[in-house]
């Protein structure tokens, strides 16, 4: 594995400060990434959201797009395989438990080999109990370590492969780390953003796959009681892409006929669609 931090170095040079301000008061923001063929998958998408969480936190991205790119490719190329890539913004200035004022940051670049072993058993999910923070709390595109409700609902979710939360008033929203879809009559359906959710880089993709393919795709307010009437449930996310969905909450079986082919068809469409590798 390599980590950038100014330059690129092995895990054992690296070492953490017990002072580090992210670790002893948060406001860290992320992004993950990945690469398909050794090619890196949707860097600029990747790179304006990070910039949309660090500026929630009056920060930004001590370099252009042009200048991030370059540096993971270098990392990426000493690779001989497809990596997971991990982006974090250390923040740097007055901050402690009474003032958080960042004046800088640090860009830290996390990479290792991209482990996507096949899934064994059945893909299980189940509606979380916690829900998600208000919008006006914390804004559903502030993607940020440490989320409390992601953290709450992720610990309760035993063997589930995720677990799905509901806004503030009752609608759908999003798993801990996905995206959710249900199919319906061959129609899909899938949360939009003022539901509450994080602008997924593969969700928008799997919305562009599904209307080339001619699928009827509604993005809107989603009802939990859909997931159960559903004739199928698909989750999307960066590491995996496309993830079809066997059982929820333990008792409701789904079929998985359009989600697995448009898991056979996901990295075709990304291929050819030129923004993603821009």
């Amino acid at each position: 594995m390599l980590i950038w931090k100014g330059q690129w170095l092995k895990k054992h040079d690296i070492t953490l400060s017990i002072d580090e301000p992210g670790v002893l008061y948060g406001g860290i923001p992320y992004e993950t990434l990945r690469t398909y063929q050794k090619r890196l998958f949707a860097g600029k998408f990747h790179y304006d959201r990070l910039s949309i969480s660090a500026s929630y936190l009056g920060m930004k991205i001590p370099m252009n797009y042009e200048c991030f790119r370059e540096i993971i490719l270098q990392g990426i190329n000493s690779f001989d395989s497809d990596v997971s890539i991990r982006i974090l913004l250390l923040p740097r200035g007055e901050i402690s438990a009474f003032r958080y004022e960042p004046y800088d940051n640090e860009l830290v670049i996390y990479m290792d080999y991209l482990r996507t072993s096949p899934i064994e058993g059945k893909v299980k999910v189940k509606l979380s109990k916690v829900r998600k923070i208000d919008n006006c709390a914390t804004p559903a595109d502030l993607k940020v370590v440490g989320r409390t409700d992601i953290l709450l609902a992720k610990s309760m979710k035993g063997d589930a492969y995720d677990v799905l939360m509901l806004g503030n008033r009752g609608q759908l929203c999003e798993g801990t780390f996905t995206n959710v879809f249900i199919v319906k009559d061959n129609h899909v359906v899938t949360p939009d953003l003022d539901s509450g959710i994080l602008p997924g880089i593969t969700r928008k993709n799997v919305i562009g796959l599904c209307k080339s393919l001619g699928i009827i795709v509604e993005e809107r307010w989603v009802e939990p009681s859909e997931l159960y009437g559903a004739d199928e449930v698909f989750l999307t996310h960066t590491s995996r892409g496309i993830v079809p969905v066997d059982e929820l909450d333990g008792w409701r079986e789904y079929s998985k006929s359009l989600g697995s082919f448009l898991s056979k068809k996901f990295e075709e469409y990304i291929e050819n669609i030129e923004e993603n590798w821009i």
